[in-house]
């Protein structure tokens, strides 16, 4: 199968959970005679997803209620061209069966795509990232959420600069941390190329930033030269990788207070147990 939204880009068909829950509306694919049984066990699909339930407030595994009436067999590809066939999903929660996912696809010509669902995706997905509000703070909290908000109505640009933003957010972060050190040279700094400001910063700096410093550019590429169909499709990549370098600084953060809070029940212990 192909991605047709703006322009056919060959890519692998997701898997029915990342169709479900981060591949946009209305981002088309087109359906290729090789990919057709592919697309029947699609249409057939008899299993589960894991998803945070909004309702339980915690992950759930969720079971597809009933299966697709899908009358033709393997080997026809007639359907394919059928214009306007329309098929859901239904899952329901395995901690509450009243609580719900439910999405809806069209087929119309060999192109499918998905045209609705509930919740949506920024509905699952704020759930998923408020744990990055500690790291990043009110603002960038609410740019990371207006970037997945703007993928989940079809606008990939947009949503690479709110992606760009906390990566710069993280850079500049490093570089405060560093300004007053001693040999900091900042006309150096100022005037290097992002590649050279992370060399830089390197040891301030989470490990998977550094090591996938080529994020950047991918971002950048987006904004400046790319159209919305490729940004929507490279969305789910840049978005795991924005979430690596933020687990990585969650992790430092929660070290820290743990670390913190421990030591001060060793000293009030310590006290407690001088001897009078």
């Amino acid at each position: 199968m192909s991605s047709e939204a703006g322009g056919s880009q060959p890519n692998a068909f997701p898997s029915v959970q990342e169709l479900c829950l981060n591949v946009p509306l209305f981002e088309s694919f087109h359906i290729v005679d090789s990919a057709a049984e592919e697309f029947y066990d699609l249409v057939k699909f008899n299993g589960h997803i894991d998803c945070h339930c909004l309702e339980c407030g915690q992950p759930s595994i969720f079971h597809i209620v009933e299966l697709n009436d899908w009358p033709w067999g393997r080997g026809d590809h007639r359907p394919l061209t059928r214009i306007n066939y329309l098929f859901e999903f239904a899952f329901n929660c395995s901690r509450n069966e009243s609580h719900k996912l439910i999405f809806y696809f069209r087929l119309h010509n060999r192109n499918f795509m998905k045209i609705g669902q509930y919740p949506t995706i920024a509905d699952l997905s704020t759930i998923e990232v408020q744990k990055y509000r500690k790291v990043l703070g009110e603002e960038l909290y609410k740019e990371f959420t207006r970037a997945i908000g703007l993928v989940s109505h079809g606008v990939g640009i947009g949503a690479f600069v709110y992606l760009r933003r906390i990566f710069e957010h993280l850079i500049e972060e490093a570089h405060q941390k560093n300004a007053t050190a001693e040999g900091w040279d900042e006309d150096t700094y100022k005037k290097s190329r992002m590649d050279d400001k992370i060399e830089l910063l390197k040891a301030s700096l989470p490990d998977f930033l550094v090591r996938n410093r080529k994020l950047y550019s991918i971002l950048s590429k987006g904004i400046h030269e790319l159209d919305e169909s490729i940004c929507l499709s490279a969305f789910p990549v840049t978005r795991a990788g924005i979430e690596m370098i933020l687990d990585e600084r969650l992790r430092e953060i929660e070290k820290e207070q743990k670390t913190q809070a421990v030591a001060k029940d060793i000293g009030e212990l310590h006290d407690k147990l001088k001897p009078t």
